[in-house]
């Protein structure tokens, strides 16, 4: 038997022909182990047929030597890729301007396809000790067997006799108990921690949470989605703090029970601690956890899980979850909708997770819930009767608290009355009475670092990243060093003592960041205990789970952080959320900056009042009377989203109209100039054909990154229109070398 594998070789992949001699039964769909020029790879079964010499009796050996083919070494995963999910892929691949080998390649575990060995995913096989249901009591024990009895007891039944051994529990009193018939030594796979309630040991019995009674307005959105047709999706507009969790859990035991499997996706790693821990609480070894937080050998195994289907799943990850193979798929939830970072901007295929589970749940059957408080304004505007999402509203918190009320800070005013810090004197004063009342806060701040840049007083020089066309980021260290960062290509240099360009001794940092404003709320309120929450703090998959642990415990008053914080965060004990300089974010060069503003300072004020005690939100801004600044405080966002639908509307922008955003990237600027003039010239006629206008090419906004020039094609389309661009690769095949192009079909950064 023949076969054409399909291996990680070049951009696009390239299908080799092997033969079946082993007769591994390999077939179609199949992962495979061969070996190319030497090298050990992992290829994907695209075709079958009988051989040469099987079919063709008379076939001499001189012919046979001639055609001889190399083996297949192993089979890596049968049935890794299923022809309906395979199907939806290339209509996927399809709409993202990309190949189907390079969607298949996303889509499928890390290192699957490719040279690395990822077979052995299973984890290892250890000893386990247990305590025998009957056994007879008044058999004599030493003092050591008591002990041990006695430890198997306090850990439920069971523990690994490496850790009795490291105990002092010798092999000998194992055995005599194993002997006697009190105990029972089995083999078990060894898992940690974190994995144990999923793994459904039997044990130590796991007590699952049954379901909360739920209010009027949950009750009705649950019949709301009942009533929903297969492939259909329902909006979940419910304010922070009113059980969109609750619904979520309550349709997918529905789902589990009719032998339907769950998909759960979070807009960021941040948020899976939370949801998993909810989920596990109430199915158990049911769930599981996909994302890159997870271990490429975790992510491999929980994939071989989904397609063992030994029982309905429910899995909570993040965009590139999208992608697993459940079957048959019942749920599909998308938590905070309205959040950016579903769309993949880089590398390509860049993708909406939001479309690609609309995509799906419209082949498979699937229904798809869209939860927020905050709903973005393309699902907004594809409501029923305009469009075929239903809506379902929770309009008031669980615990009937009202909502938290808004107070401006006028910052010319404290200008204007000499005070001329970075935080106003309301906030301190707020802040400060944080410990004697027992209450805690959340404090955004928009940048992470120490300072936004550094400047030379004498000349104005700004001290630029060598590689990216911005200006390096302070960042300070815990025994008080400084040193600078570039946010964009990770590039770190120290601070020099003098001006490159005057030879001036007069740096000074400028502008605050995450921890910069830390330092200087130590500094002011003594006895206000401050924790930082931003990428440099929550590393590791633990680090979000660990950090927000520490705030609950009570080890700070005051947690400090970037964007991150205003998403899917519970602390009861919550009850001022700030805003320190609202400004940078309204005035962005951006079609989306107020809808995304708006939507960060609404979530942002959920976090606070979620308990017994009323919160309140506290925004520090040099634009009190801003659009987004007022519907914030009147609190009435759908008014802000008819509104703002309106202008669009008018003026024939997004999401009444497409786009579509083309980088190029190249080492050299000239060439890669050169590069994007030809491309606008290839498709200018296929834009005027079908009515697409293309502006451009132009620089990047952030024309240079890691030593490589950036310029950019935009078009504009009709609503619902395909992209105007040649089919295949025929778009890449005239760059010259060294310059990249990926297109990124309804970008979110214009």
């Amino acid at each position: 038997m023949e076969v054409d594998v399909w291996l990680n070789v070049g951009r696009e992949g390239m299908c080799f022909t092997y033969s079946d001699n082993s007769q591994l039964g390999v077939d179609l769909g199949d992962l495979v182990r061969v070996r190319l020029r030497g090298r050990s790879m992992n290829g994907l079964v695209v075709a079958r047929r009988r051989s040469l010499s099987s079919s063709n009796q008379k076939t001499n050996k001189s012919q046979i030597d001639k055609h001889s083919l190399a083996d297949v070494e192993a089979l890596v995963q049968q049935a890794a890729v299923d022809s309906q999910w395979r199907e939806w892929l290339e209509d996927m691949a399809t709409q993202c301007h990309i190949s189907s080998f390079r969607m298949l390649k996303t889509a499928l575990p890390p290192g699957w396809l490719g040279q690395r060995n990822l077979s052995n995913t299973e984890n290892k096989r250890f000893w386990w000790i247990s305590l025998e249901e009957t056994f007879i009591k008044d058999v004599d024990l030493t003092r050591r067997q008591k002990e041990l009895e006695n430890v198997l007891r306090t850990c439920g039944g069971g523990a690994w006799q490496k850790d009795l051994n490291k105990q002092g529990f010798s092999f000998g009193i194992i055995k005599t108990l194993v002997s006697e018939g009190r105990v029972k030594r089995t083999k078990r796979k060894f898992i940690n921690e974190a994995d144990f309630l999923r793994e459904g040991l039997d044990v130590v019995p796991q007590e699952l949470e049954e379901h909360q009674s739920l209010t009027d307005e949950q009750e009705i959105a649950i019949k709301t989605f009942d009533a929903t047709l297969p492939g259909a999706a329902l909006l979940l507009w419910g304010v922070t703090g009113s059980g969109k969790t609750e619904v979520y859990l309550q349709i997918a035991a529905k789902e589990l029970a009719a032998g339907r499997n769950c998909l759960i996706l979070a807009p960021e790693i941040g948020l899976i601690p939370q949801l998993v821990d909810r989920f596990t609480r109430r199915f158990g070894s049911k769930v599981l956890e996909y994302h890159s937080g997870c271990s490429e050998k975790e992510r491999v195994r929980n994939w071989r899980k989904i397609l063992a289907g030994a029982k309905p799943l429910v899995l909570v990850g993040t965009r590139s979850a999208v992608f697993l193979p459940l079957a048959p798929l019942g749920l599909i939830v998308l938590d905070e909708e309205h959040d950016s970072s579903y769309k993949q901007e880089s590398p390509m295929p860049c993708y909406h997770a939001r479309d690609m589970a609309l995509a799906r749940a419209a082949r498979t059957g699937a229904r798809v819930i869209l939860g927020s408080a905050t709903p973005s304004l393309s699902t907004w505007k594809n409501l029923s009767p305009n469009g075929p999402i239903t809506l379902a509203k929770l309009s008031r918190r669980i615990l009937t608290q009202s909502l938290p009320a808004v107070h401006v800070v006028d910052m010319r005013a404290e200008l204007a009355a000499g005070h001329r810090r970075l935080i106003s004197r309301y906030l301190m004063q707020k802040l400060a009475q944080l410990p004697e009342k027992g209450e805690q806060a959340i404090l955004l701040v928009p940048r992470r670092g120490y300072s936004s840049f550094l400047s030379c007083r004498s000349c104005g020089e700004v001290v630029q990243c060598p590689f990216c066309d911005v200006a390096l980021t302070v960042h300070k260290g815990e025994e008080g060093q400084q040193w600078l960062r570039c946010h964009w290509c990770d590039h770190r240099s120290q601070i020099e003592s003098s001006c490159s360009e005057c030879g001036s001794y007069a740096f000074k940092p400028f502008g605050a960041g995450t921890q910069r404003v830390m330092d200087l709320l130590e500094q002011e309120l003594e006895g206000v205990k401050f924790l930082r929450f931003d990428r440099d703090t929550t590393g590791g998959r633990h680090g979000h789970r660990s950090l927000l642990e520490k705030f609950a415990a009570g080890e700070a008053d005051v947690l400090i952080g970037t964007q991150m914080l205003a998403k899917g965060i519970d602390l009861p004990r919550v009850t001022l959320a700030a805003v320190l300089a609202a400004d940078g974010l309204l005035h962005r060069p951006d079609l989306f900056a107020s809808e995304q503003s708006l939507q960060l300072f609404m979530q942002l004020a959920g976090r606070a009042g979620r308990g017994d005690l009323p919160g309140k939100v506290l925004i520090q801004t040099y634009c009190p009377d801003h659009p987004v600044i007022l519907h914030l405080v009147d609190g009435r966002y759908e008014q802000f989203l008819e509104k703002e639908l309106k202008l669009r509307k008018e003026a024939g922008l997004i999401p009444f109209s497409r786009a579509c955003l083309l980088r190029l990237s190249g080492e050299s600027a000239a060439i890669t100039a050169t590069a994007a003039a030809a491309v606008a010239e290839q498709i200018k006629p296929i834009c005027s054909t079908n009515g697409w206008l293309l502006v451009g090419p132009a620089p990047a906004l952030i024309a240079r990154v890691a030593g490589k020039s950036r310029w950019q094609l935009l078009l504009h389309g009709p609503e619902g229109s395909a992209l105007p661009l040649p089919q295949g690769s025929e778009l890449w095949a005239g760059l010259p070398q060294g310059v990249s192009l990926s297109v990124d079909p309804d970008p979110l950064r214009l």
